[in-house]
Parts: structure tokens; C-alpha cells; sequence
């Protein structure tokens, strides 16, 4: 799960910025081009985020 992950600290960064708008488009972008499918990529940020907690 690295891609999803270096995409979720990548917009995380983009945040702490300022920068949602380039946040949101990493997020699109990482579940559309992820390893599965956008459902798939969607779920496996969730579950590693909650992860962490």
C-alpha cells in the first residue's frame, strides 16, 4: 500500500499548507490511478488510517 500511503501523506502536507484544493486532488487521483479499484483504493486509506489511531 505505499502508492496510497505516500498519496495521504502528500495531501496531508498539502493541509498543513493550506492547500486543500491540491489535498483533494491528490486523494481523487491516488483512488482513480491506486493498485484497485476506486471502492478498493477508498477502503485501504480508511483502514490504514484508522490503523495509525
Amino acid at each position: 500500500m505505499g502508492f496510497l500511503s505516500n498519496r495521504r501523506d502528500e495531501a496531508k502536507a498539502a493541509i498543513a499548507e493550506g492547500n486543500p484544493e491540491r489535498a483533494a486532488d491528490i486523494i481523487v487521483h491516488a483512488l482513480l490511478e491506486g493498485p484497485g479499484t476506486f471502492d478498493q483504493n477508498l477502503t485501504d486509506i480508511s483502514k490504514d488510517e484508522n490503523k495509525k489511531k
